[in-house]
């Protein structure tokens, strides 16, 4: 089973990573997860539940502008917790 999980998120990330590069701007993922941009920065700033939380803190601020490593997202989207 969990090598299955293990297979999901390396498929996953790859996909991201060829679609997005290896860091994602908070548009690219307001787009991967069908979200307007002002949803996404709204659910962020008051997140409501453990994938949202998740996502928050993966968050790496370059400047002025948060990314999102495709690592990261890929996990959290395939349901990993990285406790």
């Amino acid at each position: 089973m969990q090598e299955q999980i293990n297979a999901n998120v390396v498929t996953l990330e790859n996909q991201l990573t060829e679609h997005f590069g290896l860091l994602m701007s908070q548009t690219q993922l307001a787009e991967l997860l069908g979200r307007s941009t002002g949803g996404l920065r709204y659910s962020l700033s008051y997140p409501s539940d453990a994938s949202t939380r998740a996502l928050k803190v993966c968050g790496r601020k370059i400047g002025r502008r948060v990314y999102y490593p495709a690592s990261e997202v890929a996990r959290i989207i395939v349901g990993i917790d990285e406790a």
